[in-house]
């Protein structure tokens, strides 16, 4: 099971009480979000993640990810602890990742 983790309680309750996260995202993104860290929940490795969203995630260059809530917001995670692997390159093999910190959310570009 992937552990989501977050950058301050403040995310943390906005992320877990859907009508917080109405309130300040919108009943769609809101219902995104909620959708989105159950669905994370469910996955053993955050490769299984990445390939249940697809299209919807991005990997940037410094391995932290970025996944579409709707149309409308983003949402920022890194992986954190130090059990998971990196590849000849250095870049994060995803199959050894199962925590995720959320460290924001903001509007899409």
């Amino acid at each position: 099971m992937i552990n989501i983790s977050f950058e301050d309680a403040a995310l943390h309750d906005l992320c877990v009480d859907l009508d917080r996260a109405e309130k300040v995202f919108g009943s769609i993104s809101a219902s995104a979000l909620v959708n989105f860290i159950s669905d994370a929940n469910a996955f053993e490795s955050v490769r299984e993640l990445i390939d249940f969203i697809g299209g919807d995630i991005e990997i940037t260059v410094d391995d932290s990810l970025s996944i579409a809530l709707g149309s409308d917001y983003r949402v920022y995670l890194v992986a954190v602890g130090t059990r998971f692997i990196r590849d000849a390159e250095g870049r994060i093999v995803w199959a050894s990742v199962s925590r995720l910190k959320l460290l924001h959310i903001s509007r899409s570009p």
